[in-house]
């Protein structure tokens, strides 16, 4: 894999070389909810599984029918400028009419270095169906799992900043090409976790597309074991919890994350987050001093 400028710039953050995720190569449709337990569901490490998602979803959800699914429609979305989980937050409402007119012509993005990426956004997931059953993913899924599934769509050159969820994500990439640099739940210390808030996630304060700044104020940095993934059309990709991630598009992309969780973890981990501190957050009780990710700066 030859990687593109940017993320060779972000790999010079570490001591160590890149290793690489591990890979699990399967024939469309032939995951079974017992080989998926086994192989994937049970990893501690990520797992990039090549050719997981069936062509007849991915025909299904072509840039070409996203566009047909979502044309003509006035509802207004959030989307971020940049990326929000390092520094500040820059979010700028767009009909969805006017945001795939940017997204399908290359001319209206020319020049652009921060392009509009929609992220986890609930008015865009308003706009879709049921993703988690249009994808077939709770055919995988052992009883009393809970999917949480939010869907990302934008340009080349959109980034998500270090982060890391608190729940499993099984990641689909329905098309275009992504990169992933991870960092294993042991060397959080190294990351300066950040108190700036967003849901169900731990954010860091290094952005890794600075390593020169990163070398003198976060000097532990150094010290990570850096993984690399490149996940394209048609793959998912497996990141267990507690993980650390970085990610950038090489091309336009539409992917999904499903965020999940055991029975146990639903009914008292989930309730606190997804309820109780959500629930404060959107009122301002929570999560705004520090800024977050989902409000406009201040």
């Amino acid at each position: 894999m030859e990687n593109p400028k940017i993320i060779d710039s972000v790999l010079s953050n570490f001591d160590a070389p890149p290793r690489s995720c591990e890979v699990l190569r399967v024939e469309r449709n032939a995951l079974s909810r017992k080989s998926f337990r086994n192989e994937i569901l049970k990893s501690k490490v990520p797992v990039h599984v090549k050719g997981g998602i069936p062509q007849s979803r991915l025909d299904r959800w072509s840039p070409e029918n996203l566009a047909k699914h979502l044309e003509g429609r006035e509802d207004t979305l959030w989307v971020i400028r940049g990326h929000a989980e390092q520094g500040g937050t820059n979010l700028v409402d767009i009909s969805v009419k006017d945001y795939l007119s940017y997204l399908l012509d290359p001319e209206k993005r020319a020049g652009e270095e921060e392009p509009l990426y929609v992220t986890i956004s609930k008015e865009f997931m308003k706009l879709l169906p049921k993703m988690e059953k249009e994808f077939g993913v709770n055919e995988l899924l052992p009883s009393l799992y809970s999917c949480d599934t939010f869907a990302f769509l934008g340009p080349d050159k959109t980034v998500t900043g270090l982060h890391a969820d608190t729940y499993h994500s099984l990641f689909y990439q329905v098309w275009g090409k992504k990169v992933f640099v991870l960092l294993p739940p042991s060397d959080t210390p190294n990351v300066y976790v950040s108190r700036k808030y967003e849901w169900s996630t731990r954010l860091c304060r290094v952005n890794l597309e600075d390593p020169e700044y990163n070398r003198i104020h976060f000097p532990l940095l150094r010290q990570s074991t850096p993984f690399v993934a490149e996940v394209s059309t048609g793959d998912m990709f497996w990141i267990p919890v507690g993980w650390f991630h970085y990610v950038y598009a090489i091309e336009p992309c539409f992917s999904i994350s499903f965020f999940l969780a055991n029975f146990i973890r639903t009914i008292t981990y989930a309730v606190w987050e997804d309820w109780i501190k959500a629930g404060l957050h959107d009122m301002g009780l929570y999560g705004r001093r520090n800024g977050c990710t989902c409000h406009p700066m201040a």
